[in-house]
C-alpha cells in the first residue's frame, strides 16, 4: 500500500512513523512533511517515509495522487478537512481517512457543534452565543455563572482559542485584547460557557458513520507553564492512557456521547467517518463534553500511537471504506509520555515574536535509546536543521507505568538541543 499523508507537524510525524511500521505499507509520502522526519534514524520504518516539501494544493491533489501511485490517503491537520480535500479525493475513487467538509463543522464551528450537543441531548456546559465582542461584553454583565466563564473562539484557532476566566474582570480584559487585535477564529463569533471544574480527558474513536471503535485515551497539558499556569497553547505534553476513566465506564461514554453524536450527524445528512476526538471534563455535575475535534490531536497522537499494536494502516483503510477490519488493533498495557519543546515567545497569542532560526543538534548516543523524537516547527538551512515555529519538537518514551515513563522522558529531554528551548517540567505529575 502506498499512502499519502497530508500535513507537516509533529502529529503527522507520529502518524507517518506508525503507518510505516505496518508490513502492508510500501511507502508513506508526506505532503509537505518536514525535514525533521528524516533527521534522526530512530526506527527502521523511517526509511519508508518520504517528504515532498511542497504544500499540497486542492486543485492539484489529483496530480500528486496519480504521480505517486497512491492507493490510500490519510489527512492529518484540520485545515485540509475544512477546505474539502477529503471530498475531492473521494471523487477520485481513492479511499481517504478523514471526514467530509460538511461533517467537519464539529470542529470548525464551536457554535454549531455546541448546538448539536444540545439537540442530541449530549451533556455539556451551559452556554451563550455572542456574534461580536460587544455582544460578549453585554452577556458577561449578566453574571450568569458564579464559577467563572470560558471564552471560546468559534472558528479554528490552532488550539489557542480557549480562555479560562475565573471572574468577569479577567474575561473583560481578554475581550478587550481580542477587540484590539481580533484573533483568527473570531470571525463567526464566540461562545461563553460556564466554567466547570474537574479532570479533563481526551478520548479517541474511529468512526465509519454508524459504528465506533475506541482507540485510546490521553491527558493533554494545555498551559504553557508548570502547575497549569500561563496562556493556553496547542499542547505542551501528554501521556496515555489517561487512567481517569475506568475501562468499565467506557461503554457508558460511548452510549452517552459517541453514538448520539453519530446518530445526530447521520440525521443531518453529514455522516461522520474518521477519528472523533472527544474532550470530556469529569465535573461535579458528571461527565460533560467540552468539545469535539475531527482529527487526531496534537500532541496527543504522539503518545497515543506508540501504544497501538497490530495492523494500524489496514484498520484506518477499512474504516475509510466503511468495512470491518480483518486484523484488529489493540492497545499496549504500557504507558507513554510525550514532552514538547517550544521556541521562545510561543504561543504568541497577542503579537509576541516567536523565535526561530536556532540550530538543532542531537546528542549521540541517546540516553534513552528507545525514545522517539517527533518534529514540527523545523526547516533546513544550509543542510542544517533549525527551528521555524512555536512547537519545535517533542520526545515520546514508553514505561511500565506513568512514573517510569515520566522518569525516562525527562532523562531523554536534552538529547535534542536548541537555544532558548522551553518545556514543562511537570508533564505526568499527579495532582
Amino acid at each position: 500500500m502506498r499512502i499519502l499523508l497530508l500535513g507537516g507537524g509533529g502529529r503527522e510525524h507520529a502518524l507517518a512513523w506508525r503507518l510505516a511500521q505496518d508490513a502492508s505499507v510500501e511507502t508513506v509520502v508526506v505532503a509537505p512533511g518536514n525535514p525533521g522526519m528524516n533527521f534522526s534514524a530512530q526506527h527502521d520504518a523511517s526509511i519508508k517515509i518520504r517528504c515532498t516539501g511542497v504544500e499540497p494544493a486542492l486543485d492539484t491533489i489529483d496530480e500528486l495522487i496519480a504521480s505517486e501511485r497512491i492507493g490510500f490517503v490519510v489527512i492529518g491537520p484540520e485545515k485540509y478537512l475544512f477546505e474539502g480535500y477529503s471530498d475531492r479525493i473521494e471523487k477520485l475513487g481513492i479511499p481517504v481517512f478523514g471526514p467530509s467538509q460538511a461533517a467537519s463543522f464539529l470542529e470548525s464551528s464551536k457554535i454549531r457543534s455546541k448546538i448539536l450537543m444540545r439537540d442530541a441531548g449530549i451533556p455539556t456546559a451551559d452556554f451563550e452565543v455572542a456574534r461580536t465582542f460587544d455582544d460578549a461584553l453585554v452577556l458577561l454583565k449578566q453574571d450568569r455563572w458564579s464559577s467563572g466563564v470560558v471564552l471560546k473562539l468559534s472558528g479554528p484557532a490552532a488550539g489557542k482559542g480557549v480562555f479560562v476566566c475565573p471572574d468577569r474582570a479577567e474575561a473583560e480584559q481578554v475581550l478587550a485584547q481580542m477587540k484590539a487585535h481580533p484573533p483568527s477564529g473570531s470571525e463567526e463569533g464566540l461562545l461563553l460557557e460556564e466554567l466547570l471544574f474537574g479532570k479533563e480527558v481526551s478520548l479517541f474513536y474511529l468512526c465509519d458513520g454508524e459504528r465506533s471503535l475506541f482507540l485510546g485515551s490521553a491527558c493533554d497539558h494545555k498551559r504553557l507553564l508548570d502547575d497549569d499556569r500561563g496562556p493556553n497553547t496547542g499542547g505542551m505534553g501528554t501521556y496515555s492512557p489517561d487512567g481517569r476513566i475506568p475501562e468499565r465506564d467506557l461503554d457508558n461514554v460511548e452510549s452517552k456521547f459517541i453514538l448520539p453524536t453519530l446518530r445526530e450527524m447521520k440525521k443531518r445528512g453529514t455522516p461522520f467517518r474518521g477519528v472523533l476526538f472527544l474532550g470530556l471534563i469529569l465535573s461535579e455535575k458528571g461527565a460533560m463534553c467540552l468539545e469535539y475535534n475531527v482529527r487526531f490531536g496534537d500532541p496527543e497522537t504522539q503518545s497515543l500511537l506508540p501504544r497501538i499494536e497490530g495492523a494500524f494502516a489496514d484498520t484506518l483503510h477499512a474504516y475509510a471504506r466503511g468495512e470491518t477490519p480483518k486484523r484488529p488493533i489493540h492497545l499496549s498495557a504500557d504507558t507513554t509520555l510525550h514532552v514538547v519543546k517550544s521556541a521562545k515567545g510561543y504561543p504568541g497569542l497577542f503579537g509576541e515574536k516567536i523565535e526561530s532560526g536556532k540550530p538543532i543538534t542531537e546528542s549521540q548516543p541517546h540516553r534513552e535509546p528507545d525514545a522517539v523524537w517527533f518534529f514540527s516547527g523545523v526547516k533546513k538551512l544550509d543542510e542544517s536543521l533549525v527551528s521555524s515555529g512555536g512547537r519545535v519538537c517533542g520526545v515520546t518514551v514508553r514505561g511500565t507505568n506513568l512514573a517510569d515513563a515520566r522518569r525516562r522522558a525527562y532523562h531523554a529531554i536534552e538529547d535534542i538541543h536548541f537555544e532558548n528551548a522551553h518545556y514543562r517540567k511537570d508533564i505526568g505529575v499527579e495532582r
